[in-house]
Protein backbone atom coordinates (compact mmCIF):
# COMPACT_ATOMS: atom_id res chain seq x y z
CA UNK A 1 0.00 0.00 0.00
CA UNK A 2 2.86 1.97 0.87
CA UNK A 3 4.27 2.00 -2.86
CA UNK A 4 1.35 2.27 -4.30
CA UNK A 5 0.70 6.02 -2.84
CA UNK A 6 4.79 6.80 -3.11
CA UNK A 7 4.59 6.23 -7.01
CA UNK A 8 1.87 8.83 -7.98
CA UNK A 9 3.79 10.92 -6.20
CA UNK A 10 6.76 10.72 -8.25
CA UNK A 11 4.58 10.86 -11.57
CA UNK A 12 3.28 14.18 -10.73
CA UNK A 13 6.32 15.86 -9.69
CA UNK A 14 8.03 14.65 -13.08
CA UNK A 15 5.16 15.71 -15.31
CA UNK A 16 4.36 18.54 -13.65
CA UNK A 17 3.54 21.95 -16.16
CA UNK A 18 6.10 24.17 -17.24
CA UNK A 19 3.56 26.87 -16.25
CA UNK A 20 2.97 25.73 -12.40
CA UNK A 21 6.70 25.41 -12.21
CA UNK A 22 6.93 29.59 -13.56
CA UNK A 23 4.42 30.05 -11.48
CA UNK A 24 6.38 28.31 -8.40
CA UNK A 25 9.32 30.00 -8.63
CA UNK A 26 8.80 33.64 -10.30
CA UNK A 27 5.86 34.65 -7.67
CA UNK A 28 4.33 36.93 -9.81
CA UNK A 29 0.90 36.51 -8.39
CA UNK A 30 -1.67 37.52 -5.90
CA UNK A 31 -5.01 36.93 -4.60
CA UNK A 32 -8.09 39.12 -5.79
CA UNK A 33 -10.87 37.08 -4.55
CA UNK A 34 -11.60 33.88 -2.91
CA UNK A 35 -10.66 31.11 -4.80
CA UNK A 36 -9.20 33.18 -7.87
CA UNK A 37 -5.77 34.30 -7.99
CA UNK A 38 -4.15 36.70 -10.23
CA UNK A 39 -0.76 35.80 -12.34
CA UNK A 40 1.89 37.65 -14.62
CA UNK A 41 1.31 36.94 -18.33
CA UNK A 42 5.28 36.56 -18.36
CA UNK A 43 4.90 33.25 -16.60
CA UNK A 44 2.76 31.50 -19.87
CA UNK A 45 4.27 29.42 -22.36
CA UNK A 46 2.74 29.46 -25.89
CA UNK A 47 1.76 26.18 -25.84
CA UNK A 48 -0.06 26.81 -22.24
CA UNK A 49 -2.21 24.48 -20.63
CA UNK A 50 -3.49 26.91 -18.27
CA UNK A 51 -5.51 28.72 -20.70
CA UNK A 52 -8.98 26.52 -20.23
CA UNK A 53 -8.57 27.51 -16.55
CA UNK A 54 -8.43 31.25 -16.92
CA UNK A 55 -11.92 33.16 -15.98
CA UNK A 56 -10.40 36.56 -18.27
CA UNK A 57 -7.72 37.86 -19.87
CA UNK A 58 -6.95 41.56 -19.43
CA UNK A 59 -3.91 44.37 -19.24
CA UNK A 60 -2.91 46.07 -16.44
CA UNK A 61 -0.83 49.31 -16.69
CA UNK A 62 2.02 48.32 -18.78
CA UNK A 63 1.68 44.21 -18.30
CA UNK A 64 -1.20 41.41 -19.30
CA UNK A 65 -2.46 39.39 -16.28
CA UNK A 66 -4.28 36.91 -15.75
CA UNK A 67 -7.29 35.55 -13.49
CA UNK A 68 -6.93 32.16 -12.82
CA UNK A 69 -9.24 29.63 -10.94
CA UNK A 70 -7.62 27.06 -8.28
CA UNK A 71 -9.48 24.20 -10.10
CA UNK A 72 -6.35 24.30 -12.47
CA UNK A 73 -4.47 23.23 -9.20
CA UNK A 74 -6.73 20.59 -7.95
CA UNK A 75 -5.70 18.69 -11.22
CA UNK A 76 -2.33 18.19 -9.82
CA UNK A 77 -3.10 17.78 -6.23
CA UNK A 78 -1.48 21.42 -5.62
CA UNK A 79 -1.78 24.70 -3.47
CA UNK A 80 -0.59 28.27 -4.33
CA UNK A 81 0.38 29.70 -1.50
CA UNK A 82 -1.60 32.76 -2.03
CA UNK A 83 -0.67 35.19 1.20
CA UNK A 84 0.30 38.10 -0.74
CA UNK A 85 0.02 41.96 0.66
CA UNK A 86 -1.02 44.80 -1.45
CA UNK A 87 0.26 46.87 1.64
CA UNK A 88 3.40 46.33 4.43
CA UNK A 89 3.63 48.98 6.61
CA UNK A 90 7.54 50.28 6.79
CA UNK A 91 7.01 50.24 10.93
CA UNK A 92 6.22 48.28 13.92
CA UNK A 93 2.61 47.18 14.03
CA UNK A 94 2.38 49.12 17.69
CA UNK A 95 4.39 51.61 16.41
CA UNK A 96 5.26 54.63 18.75
CA UNK A 97 6.62 58.48 18.66
CA UNK A 98 7.80 61.08 21.27
CA UNK A 99 5.69 64.09 21.75
CA UNK A 100 7.21 67.25 20.89
CA UNK A 101 10.37 65.51 19.35
CA UNK A 102 9.18 64.17 16.15
CA UNK A 103 5.93 64.15 14.02
CA UNK A 104 4.14 60.83 13.70
CA UNK A 105 5.27 59.73 9.91
CA UNK A 106 2.86 56.88 8.67
CA UNK A 107 5.27 54.54 6.05
CA UNK A 108 3.87 51.94 3.61
CA UNK A 109 4.87 50.29 0.66
CA UNK A 110 2.52 49.54 -2.12
CA UNK A 111 2.87 46.12 -4.12
CA UNK A 112 1.16 45.07 -6.93
CA UNK A 113 3.12 42.42 -8.49
CA UNK A 114 1.06 42.64 -12.10
CA UNK A 115 1.64 46.74 -11.63
CA UNK A 116 -1.82 48.02 -11.18
CA UNK A 117 -1.94 51.24 -9.12
CA UNK A 118 -4.41 51.79 -6.76
CA UNK A 119 -7.12 53.62 -7.47
CA UNK A 120 -7.34 57.43 -7.23
CA UNK A 121 -7.27 58.80 -3.60
CA UNK A 122 -5.42 54.99 -2.36
CA UNK A 123 -3.65 54.12 -0.55
CA UNK A 124 -5.52 56.35 2.59
CA UNK A 125 -4.98 56.33 6.62
CA UNK A 126 -8.56 55.56 8.70
CA UNK A 127 -7.20 57.13 12.09
CA UNK A 128 -9.35 56.90 15.18
CA UNK A 129 -8.27 59.25 17.62
CA UNK A 130 -8.86 58.26 21.92
CA UNK A 131 -11.55 60.47 22.25
CA UNK A 132 -13.11 57.86 19.47
CA UNK A 133 -13.68 60.45 16.52
CA UNK A 134 -12.27 59.41 13.45
CA UNK A 135 -10.38 61.09 10.16
CA UNK A 136 -9.67 59.79 6.74
CA UNK A 137 -6.35 60.89 4.94
CA UNK A 138 -5.16 59.99 1.50
CA UNK A 139 -1.48 59.04 1.65
CA UNK A 140 1.39 60.71 -0.38
CA UNK A 141 3.44 58.82 -2.68
CA UNK A 142 7.21 58.63 -2.77
CA UNK A 143 9.51 57.94 -5.17
CA UNK A 144 8.80 53.94 -6.89
CA UNK A 145 11.00 51.25 -5.16
CA UNK A 146 11.17 49.29 -8.18
CA UNK A 147 8.61 48.04 -11.18
CA UNK A 148 6.19 47.15 -8.69
CA UNK A 149 6.46 48.55 -5.44
CA UNK A 150 6.15 51.93 -4.59
CA UNK A 151 6.12 54.01 -0.83
CA UNK A 152 3.78 56.19 0.66
CA UNK A 153 4.09 58.32 2.98
CA UNK A 154 1.39 60.83 5.57
CA UNK A 155 3.07 63.11 8.48
CA UNK A 156 1.09 64.70 10.97
CA UNK A 157 1.58 66.14 14.23
CA UNK A 158 -0.55 64.41 16.77
CA UNK A 159 -1.17 64.92 21.15
CA UNK A 160 -0.01 62.16 23.23
CA UNK A 161 -2.42 59.36 23.52
CA UNK A 162 -3.38 55.78 21.37
CA UNK A 163 -4.68 56.01 18.26
CA UNK A 164 -5.72 53.17 16.42
CA UNK A 165 -5.09 53.27 12.46
CA UNK A 166 -5.51 51.36 9.29
CA UNK A 167 -4.45 51.35 5.99
CA UNK A 168 -6.40 50.81 3.29
CA UNK A 169 -6.35 50.59 -0.96
CA UNK A 170 -7.66 48.87 -3.81
CA UNK A 171 -7.43 49.17 -7.31
CA UNK A 172 -9.44 49.80 -10.30
CA UNK A 173 -10.16 45.96 -10.92
CA UNK A 174 -10.74 45.07 -7.52
CA UNK A 175 -14.57 46.12 -5.44
CA UNK A 176 -12.65 44.80 -2.12
CA UNK A 177 -10.36 46.76 -0.07
CA UNK A 178 -7.24 45.84 1.36
CA UNK A 179 -6.12 46.70 4.72
CA UNK A 180 -3.65 46.46 7.47
CA UNK A 181 -4.20 48.24 11.09
CA UNK A 182 -2.63 48.35 14.29
CA UNK A 183 -1.85 50.79 17.39
CA UNK A 184 0.03 53.98 17.44
CA UNK A 185 1.49 55.46 20.73
CA UNK A 186 2.12 59.28 20.77
CA UNK A 187 4.25 59.25 24.50
CA UNK A 188 6.39 61.51 26.11
CA UNK A 189 9.74 60.60 28.01
CA UNK A 190 10.22 60.00 31.72
CA UNK A 191 10.95 63.62 32.97
CA UNK A 192 11.88 65.24 36.20
CA UNK A 193 13.53 63.08 37.95
CA UNK A 194 15.18 64.51 41.42
CA UNK A 195 18.38 62.44 42.79
CA UNK A 196 17.52 62.03 46.30
CA UNK A 197 20.60 59.75 47.43
CA UNK A 198 23.48 59.02 47.90
CA UNK A 199 24.70 62.36 48.92
CA UNK A 200 27.56 63.63 47.01
CA UNK A 201 29.25 65.74 50.50
CA UNK A 202 29.88 63.11 52.93
CA UNK A 203 30.86 59.26 52.66
CA UNK A 204 28.33 56.82 52.38
CA UNK A 205 28.82 53.52 54.07
CA UNK A 206 29.87 50.61 51.15
CA UNK A 207 27.97 47.67 52.66
CA UNK A 208 24.32 49.19 52.00
CA UNK A 209 24.15 52.18 49.98
CA UNK A 210 20.95 53.60 49.08
CA UNK A 211 20.17 54.92 45.74
CA UNK A 212 16.66 57.11 45.61
CA UNK A 213 14.98 59.41 43.81
CA UNK A 214 11.95 60.80 42.37
CA UNK A 215 10.51 61.00 38.79
CA UNK A 216 7.66 62.23 36.81
CA UNK A 217 5.07 60.08 33.88
CA UNK A 218 2.65 61.63 31.71
CA UNK A 219 1.47 57.92 30.77
CA UNK A 220 -1.51 57.06 32.88
CA UNK A 221 -0.43 53.53 34.83
CA UNK A 222 2.55 53.92 33.83
CA UNK A 223 5.28 51.32 34.67
CA UNK A 224 8.36 52.68 34.48
CA UNK A 225 11.50 50.44 34.44
CA UNK A 226 15.17 51.08 35.79
CA UNK A 227 18.69 50.62 34.67
CA UNK A 228 21.00 51.69 37.45
CA UNK A 229 24.80 52.22 35.92
CA UNK A 230 27.93 52.24 38.56
CA UNK A 231 31.38 52.43 38.34
CA UNK A 232 34.99 54.60 38.68
CA UNK A 233 35.30 56.23 36.04
CA UNK A 234 34.11 59.71 34.94
CA UNK A 235 32.24 58.45 31.51
CA UNK A 236 29.31 57.04 30.71
CA UNK A 237 30.60 54.73 28.38
CA UNK A 238 33.16 53.49 31.05
CA UNK A 239 29.91 52.27 34.06
CA UNK A 240 28.45 49.05 34.19
CA UNK A 241 24.41 48.10 34.57
CA UNK A 242 24.24 46.70 37.97
CA UNK A 243 22.89 43.35 37.72
CA UNK A 244 20.34 43.59 39.92
CA UNK A 245 18.18 46.48 38.97
CA UNK A 246 15.66 48.72 40.59
CA UNK A 247 12.29 47.61 40.55
CA UNK A 248 9.64 48.41 38.04
CA UNK A 249 7.87 51.48 40.11
CA UNK A 250 9.98 51.87 42.78
CA UNK A 251 11.52 54.98 43.63
CA UNK A 252 14.92 53.59 45.81
CA UNK A 253 17.32 50.52 45.34
CA UNK A 254 20.10 49.39 47.89
CA UNK A 255 23.54 48.26 46.64
CA UNK A 256 26.06 46.01 48.48
CA UNK A 257 29.27 44.98 49.02
CA UNK A 258 30.84 48.28 47.36
CA UNK A 259 34.29 48.95 47.82
CA UNK A 260 35.59 51.30 50.64
CA UNK A 261 37.21 54.44 50.54
CA UNK A 262 36.38 54.91 46.57
CA UNK A 263 34.35 57.76 44.69
CA UNK A 264 31.94 56.10 42.60
CA UNK A 265 30.18 57.89 39.43
CA UNK A 266 26.16 56.74 38.26
CA UNK A 267 23.81 57.22 36.22
CA UNK A 268 20.02 55.55 35.46
CA UNK A 269 18.28 55.13 32.33
CA UNK A 270 13.93 55.25 33.15
CA UNK A 271 11.70 53.53 30.62
CA UNK A 272 8.30 54.42 30.38
CA UNK A 273 5.91 51.31 29.32
CA UNK A 274 6.67 52.15 25.58
CA UNK A 275 10.18 51.75 26.31
CA UNK A 276 10.38 55.22 25.52
CA UNK A 277 13.83 56.31 27.98
CA UNK A 278 15.03 59.12 29.70
CA UNK A 279 19.21 59.09 30.75
CA UNK A 280 19.73 61.07 33.63
CA UNK A 281 22.95 63.18 34.10
CA UNK A 282 26.03 61.81 35.79
CA UNK A 283 26.09 61.67 39.87
CA UNK A 284 28.88 60.44 42.24
CA UNK A 285 29.32 59.79 46.03
CA UNK A 286 32.14 58.75 47.91
CA UNK A 287 32.22 56.07 50.15
CA UNK A 288 33.96 55.45 53.42
CA UNK A 289 33.90 53.71 56.90
CA UNK A 290 36.53 52.01 58.95
CA UNK A 291 36.15 48.10 57.94
CA UNK A 292 35.89 45.42 61.17
CA UNK A 293 38.01 43.04 59.33
CA UNK A 294 41.01 42.04 57.05
CA UNK A 295 39.14 40.30 53.50
CA UNK A 296 39.48 40.87 50.05
CA UNK A 297 37.70 41.38 47.27
CA UNK A 298 36.81 40.31 44.52
CA UNK A 299 37.41 36.60 45.89
CA UNK A 300 37.71 34.14 43.90
CA UNK A 301 39.23 36.56 40.99
CA UNK A 302 40.37 35.41 37.60
CA UNK A 303 44.05 37.09 37.13
CA UNK A 304 44.73 35.74 34.04
CA UNK A 305 41.89 37.91 32.39
CA UNK A 306 43.67 40.79 34.47
CA UNK A 307 41.09 40.84 37.06
CA UNK A 308 43.24 42.40 40.54
CA UNK A 309 41.90 41.73 43.80
CA UNK A 310 41.64 44.31 46.74
CA UNK A 311 42.68 43.84 50.05
CA UNK A 312 41.26 45.88 52.71
CA UNK A 313 41.83 46.24 56.36
CA UNK A 314 41.25 48.57 59.74
CA UNK A 315 43.93 50.97 60.73
CA UNK A 316 42.86 52.06 64.18
CA UNK A 317 46.22 54.11 64.56
CA UNK A 318 49.04 55.52 62.63
CA UNK A 319 51.34 52.74 61.24
CA UNK A 320 52.50 50.51 58.60
CA UNK A 321 51.03 47.45 57.16
CA UNK A 322 52.24 44.55 55.19
CA UNK A 323 50.94 41.67 53.15
CA UNK A 324 52.21 38.36 52.43
CA UNK A 325 51.07 35.24 50.18
CA UNK A 326 51.74 31.64 51.10
CA UNK A 327 50.64 29.09 49.35
CA UNK A 328 49.18 25.54 51.05
CA UNK A 329 52.58 24.03 51.33
CA UNK A 330 53.46 26.83 53.31
CA UNK A 331 55.56 28.40 50.69
CA UNK A 332 56.11 32.37 50.19
CA UNK A 333 54.67 33.80 46.65
CA UNK A 334 54.45 37.26 47.07
CA UNK A 335 55.03 40.04 49.66
CA UNK A 336 53.67 43.31 49.40
CA UNK A 337 56.13 46.31 50.05
CA UNK A 338 55.54 48.15 53.70
CA UNK A 339 52.72 50.69 53.24
CA UNK A 340 52.21 53.81 55.70
CA UNK A 341 48.68 54.52 56.66
CA UNK A 342 46.91 57.18 58.56
CA UNK A 343 45.00 56.04 61.82
CA UNK A 344 41.27 55.42 61.90
CA UNK A 345 40.63 54.75 58.27
CA UNK A 346 40.31 52.06 56.34
CA UNK A 347 43.71 50.17 54.55
CA UNK A 348 43.85 49.38 50.82
CA UNK A 349 46.37 47.07 48.99
CA UNK A 350 45.61 45.58 45.39
CA UNK A 351 47.21 42.56 44.25
CA UNK A 352 47.53 41.15 40.72
CA UNK A 353 47.28 37.44 41.55
CA UNK A 354 51.08 36.78 40.51
CA UNK A 355 54.45 35.90 42.35
CA UNK A 356 56.93 37.93 43.26
CA UNK A 357 58.84 36.85 39.96
CA UNK A 358 55.74 37.93 37.78
CA UNK A 359 54.25 34.69 36.97
CA UNK A 360 50.80 34.41 37.60
CA UNK A 361 50.17 31.63 40.41
CA UNK A 362 48.67 28.35 39.85
CA UNK A 363 44.74 27.90 40.79
CA UNK A 364 43.93 26.97 44.11
CA UNK A 365 43.36 28.21 47.69
CA UNK A 366 45.96 31.02 49.42
CA UNK A 367 46.65 32.26 52.75
CA UNK A 368 47.11 35.75 53.36
CA UNK A 369 49.24 36.74 56.24
CA UNK A 370 48.62 41.01 56.85
CA UNK A 371 51.58 42.13 59.64
CA UNK A 372 50.65 46.12 60.82
CA UNK A 373 52.96 47.38 62.84
CA UNK A 374 52.12 50.54 65.20
CA UNK A 375 55.03 51.86 67.15
CA UNK A 376 56.25 49.02 69.46
CA UNK A 377 52.95 47.14 68.66
CA UNK A 378 52.02 44.24 66.04
CA UNK A 379 48.62 42.98 64.88
CA UNK A 380 48.55 40.17 62.56
CA UNK A 381 45.50 38.82 60.71
CA UNK A 382 44.79 36.23 57.65
CA UNK A 383 42.64 35.43 55.21
CA UNK A 384 42.03 33.12 52.66
CA UNK A 385 42.18 33.41 49.21
CA UNK A 386 41.06 31.70 45.96
CA UNK A 387 42.28 31.85 42.44
CA UNK A 388 40.12 30.37 39.22
CA UNK A 389 41.23 30.97 36.03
Amino acid sequence: MKNFIFLPAIFLFVFIPKDLEAFSSNLNYQIIKYNNFLMSYDCFYVDSIIYPFCTKMSSGSDQNYIEVTNLYFEDFDYEPNLEFQLLTPQHQKDAISIYDEEDVVFRVVHNDVVNNAPQESYPRILLKFPDSSTKTYTMNKNDAIDKYKASYTYTLKLDKGTYEYKYITTNKYENNLFEVKGDWHVTSRPYNFIKRTPHSMFEEMPDNVCFSWDIASDEKDDKLSYELYLGFESKKSELKKVEQCPCINCLSHSVSKLQHKKKYYWYMVVKNKFGVPLETEMFSFFTGGLVDKFYNAPNPFNPSIGTVTDFVFPMYYDGNAQIKIYSEFGDLVWESDKSFFDGNTTGNIKYDGRDNSGRLLYNGSYIAILTKKYGDKTEIERCRILIIK
